[in-house]
């Protein structure tokens, strides 16, 4: 959900981005202090490396044991955290099996710890960390030893653990890399970053601590070309993106495709290939009478799928030769080495290029996906990797494409532990190629494609990222082939709504990524979670000093700086943000409602100030609503709460009415004000008409300087110039302060609201009638918030005297508020 109303497009285009390790700051140089007396399982590795982790740990205070079991001894307990020491025996192709067994044992672990762990709301106790053994840059950096990457089926640890948090929402993730050559420091290293979350991948390598980083790079020239001579090998390419990547490389090139499956082509009598598509359909209800007939439901949908998958299989290759395209079909269960080398020998030096396309997805939760399945997903990945390579490695080749997926980059979506975990594998084993091979090794990440592929639920994809357009996706892939691209490359589109915390931290957020402001500025606000109760409620620490904050010496309260009431505003909306409905239905602001300050206790202490902030949401009245509250955490006192109700960002919306910008409006422009940096709230009316002045003459008298406990120095937050017409009518252009001036950071967080604007509100209410205390009954978007582009003007225009205002931009995109008003003690 964004805090601007702005429905996410099914189809968006893509940016390419490549994978860098950076310098990254390391944690402090001891155990962090929650790690004392918790429950750590260590397992996996070699049994003396489990072991000295375990008494490391134990000696940082954790109470630790190194059992493959993944179980805690205490019956009905679970450990609060997993030490997974992975695969950590050196990679030898082709005699590589025994990591199954060590994945078995990470997956075991995991699920007898899901039950426990799956319902925890506190964001910081539980934990899964595994190791990997790339060399210390994550597999991104060839080694000047090729000896210290000992491992890169790792990338199947990684892309496990960057998933799980899909699952066990309060799961904190984190993949630690190391050389081999540097394991003695490794134990010491795992207790200091135990409680320090935050990254999901760091490395060490010659004691500096590294991290990942996208950075955009566009494809290389065309370094080859593809021909009526060239035969493409393509694995799993009878279906979905590989057949249509098969056809244009037949269809462009005139290139001749093998595309491969694990089962023979059907008979000229099966159903797949006699019947129409209404008897086809017949055919399928019947499968699916089985069930009626004691069948089970997983072999039946298994027999209904196989016919789907035949007939499409068919149809393809009888399209393909009607066009008179040379692409033909050939058995080969890639995950057999025989079978691969024996189809590689059929055709021998006549192949040319081959793409790993295989893959298998069938998305369920954890508990419910069996050994063989989970082994199934990344052995065709992984094996067939392997075996494609082993069988290729001494042909003159001009490309080895392996097909990938962001759900190993980034993680995968609920049910795809395993295809994460697998295509991580997949590219991680791409970039130990590419130093082991006479021909190019390219990875390709991609998101969903448009309605393509193992896609099994193509809308909830769309919670987690735009799809790719299959034309611009085949046009950008032909581009990676003829460069001869070598490495991983990640074509990425714009984020979801389903973004989740722990993963929003998990990364660095770079100006690599689309949208990069919008994560930047969520992570920003969203602070130091502390609870996480999905759809439901949150909790977290938010903390702003004033030596990276130059806004917070803004406003004074009592002659002390105070965080200013719309960046509390603004936090709010950010942070509610986070919590959104089940569905994910795409919402936007409607209103917010019930608004009360407590000003003074907005001050800052030491130049700082810290508030515990709590949501919680549900729908009422069959509107999805927040109420978000915030306390002092040095006093404890409440600091601010409101409401905040949405409405679906898809549904009609009504512009607001209102008076545009320069109707009715002098050119006073902004107001720096007299009187010193911090002039008196009182010092910004100006009288423009006689009945102005009449009206503002019978208004009481403004309160002494002395007396009032609110000042603006309007240094970063503008000060408006006011003008005050009929019935004290007041009105103002503004325009809104770079969001670059606010901060004081290397990248700085860019506002959901108009806070110059609604600062200027509350100044000029305040010079009405100041008081200790905050009310706004209600805050009512129209037409979307009024966030105006560089250089724009806003419009505000109200009363102090009802407490109605409006915020108005030139696109009527407006906010009106009702019921501002001040109270309490002035002092």
């Amino acid at each position: 959900m964004s805090a601007v109303a702005r429905p996410a497009p099914a189809v968006a285009p893509v940016h390419r981005v490549r994978w860098r390790t950076v310098t990254a700051s390391g944690p402090p140089p001891h155990p962090a202090p929650a790690l004392r007396g918790a429950k750590v399982l260590v397992l996996g590795g070699t049994p003396p490396l489990a072991r000295a982790v375990a008494v490391a740990l134990r000696e940082a205070g954790a109470e630790a044991r190194a059992d493959d079991s993944g179980r805690w001894p205490v019956a009905d307990e679970a450990p609060d955290g997993l030490v997974d020491l992975g695969h950590a025996h050196p990679f030898v192709p082709g005699e590589h099996h025994g990591y199954r067994t060590s994945l078995l044992r990470s997956v075991a672990a995991l699920r007898a710890c899901y039950p426990h762990w799956r319902r925890e709301p506190d964001a910081h106790r539980l934990f899964y960390v595994v190791v990997t053994y790339l060399g210390g840059t994550m597999g991104y950096e060839a080694p000047d030893d090729a000896a210290t990457a000992a491992q890169p089926l790792g990338g199947i640890w990684a892309g496990l653990a960057k998933t799980v948090h899909r699952e066990i929402a309060n799961c904190n993730t984190r993949v630690v890399d190391t050389d081999l050559a540097d394991l003695a420091e490794l134990p010491r290293r795992i207790t200091h970053e135990l409680y320090r979350w935050g990254l999901f991948e760091v490395g060490y390598r010659a004691g500096r601590r590294r991290t990942l980083e996208a950075v955009p790079e566009e494809a290389g020239p065309p370094a080859l070309s593809l021909d009526a001579g060239d035969l493409v090998l393509l694995s799993g390419g009878g279906r979905g993106i590989g057949w249509r990547l098969a056809r244009t490389l037949a269809a462009r090139h005139g290139c001749r495709v093998v595309v491969t499956g694990r089962g023979p082509l059907p008979g000229p009598d099966d159903p797949s290939r006699v019947l129409d598509d209404e008897q086809f359909k017949a055919h399928e209800r019947s499968l699916w009478a089985r069930r009626r007939q004691g069948h089970g439901l997983a072999a039946v949908r298994a027999a209904v799928d196989a016919a789907r998958r035949d007939r499409e299989l068919v149809r393809n290759l009888d399209r393909a030769r009607r066009a008179g395209l040379r692409v033909s079909y050939a058995v080969c269960d890639v995950t057999d080495r025989d079978q691969t080398a024996a189809l590689v020998a059929r055709y021998g030096r006549t192949i040319t290029a081959v793409v790993h396309n295989a893959g298998v997805d069938s998305p369920a939760r954890l508990p419910k996906k069996t050994d063989d399945e989970f082994l199934g997903t990344v052995a065709t990945k992984v094996d067939g990797f392997v075996n494609l390579f082993l069988a290729v490695r001494e042909l003159p080749l001009k490309f080895f494409c392996n097909v990938g997926s962001l759900t190993g980059r980034l993680g995968g979506m609920v049910g795809q532990l395993d295809y994460a975990a697998a295509n991580d594998g997949l590219a991680r084993l791409g970039l130990w190629a590419r130093a082991r091979a006479g021909f190019p090794v390219m990875t390709l990440c991609w998101p969903t494609w448009d309605r393509l592929g193992m896609v099994a639920n193509f809308e909830a994809t769309l919670r987690y990222m735009a799809a790719l357009d299959v034309g611009e996706g085949l046009d950008l892939w032909m581009r990676e082939l003829t460069a001869a691209t070598c490495g991983e490359v990640t074509y990425i589109g714009p984020l979801g709504r389903a973004l989740g915390p722990h993963q929003s931290r998990g990364y660095r957020v770079s100006a690599g990524l689309p949208g990069h402001r919008d994560v930047l500025s969520a992570v920003f606000h969203l602070g130091d979670l502390r609870t996480h109760v999905p759809h439901a409620a949150q909790s977290a620490l938010f903390a702003l000093d004033s030596a990276h904050a130059p806004v917070l010496n803004d406003v004074l309260v009592g002659g002390e700086p105070s965080l200013p009431v719309s960046l509390l505003l603004e936090n709010a909306v950010r942070a509610a943000a986070w919590v959104q409905p089940e569905d994910y239905a795409p919402l936007a602001l409607q209103s917010m409602e019930d608004v009360y300050v407590a000003l003074p206790e907005l001050r800052l202490r030491q130049g700082g100030i810290v508030l515990r902030r709590s949501v919680t949401a549900g729908y009422t009245d069959g509107r999805w609503t927040a109420h978000v509250r915030f306390h002092h955490a040095g006093t404890g006192r409440e600091a601010a709460r409101l409401r905040l109700v949405y409405r679906r960002a898809d549904a009609p919306v009504e512009p607001y009415a209102g008076q545009g910008v320069g109707q009715g409006v002098g050119q006073g422009g902004d107001e720096n004000g007299t009187g010193g940096p911090y002039a008196t709230a009182t010092g910004g009316a100006t009288a423009t008409s006689t009945a102005g002045a009449v009206a503002a003459s019978r208004r009481p008298p403004p309160p002494h300087e002395a007396d009032l406990p609110l000042r603006w120095s309007g240094l970063v937050l503008r000060r408006a110039h006011w003008h005050t017409g009929p019935q004290d009518t007041c009105t103002a252009e503004i325009r809104e302060t770079p969001a670059g001036d606010l901060w004081m950071l290397p990248g700085w967080p860019v506002s959901a609201l108009p806070l110059t604007a609604l600062e200027n509100v509350f100044r000029r209410t305040a010079e009405h009638a100041p008081g200790a205390e905050l009310t706004v009954r209600r805050v009512e978007v129209h037409g979307g918030i009024p966030v105006p582009a560089p250089g724009a003007v806003l419009v505000a225009r109200g009363s102090p005297d009802t407490g109605r205002w409006t915020v108005s931009a030139a696109d009527d995109r407006a906010l009106r508020l009702t019921g501002v008003a001040y109270r309490g003690d002035q002092r």
